[in-house]
């Protein structure tokens, strides 16, 4: 459905922001979740993809991004805006 599909999509730029953070998680793990999401679509392109429509009437399946769904992420959904710093040894 196209709800859970962008919503899975909101929640996994979530997760990559999560991990990228994360200093428990191995430096290689870390830094693979930042390069994942520099490719990661952003709630903005989301939004932008959703309106999306083939003149068949067929579209890329997504809905528009709900408020509610960003509180599944707990640094909040991936933006254009977010900046996830590179992860260093600690």
């Amino acid at each position: 459905m196209p709800d859970e599909r962008t919503r899975a999509l909101l929640w996994a730029g979530g997760f990559l922001i999560e991990l990228a953070r994360d200093n428990r998680l191995p430096l290689d793990i870390r830094q693979h979740a930042v390069m994942i999401a520099r490719h990661f679509p952003t709630i903005e392109d989301i939004s932008a993809m959703a309106l999306l429509k083939h003149p068949s009437g067929l579209g890329l399946g997504l809905a528009s991004p709900e408020i509610s769904w960003i509180e599944g992420c707990r640094y909040g959904p991936l933006r254009h805006s977010t900046r996830i710093a590179w992860p260093e040894v600690n």
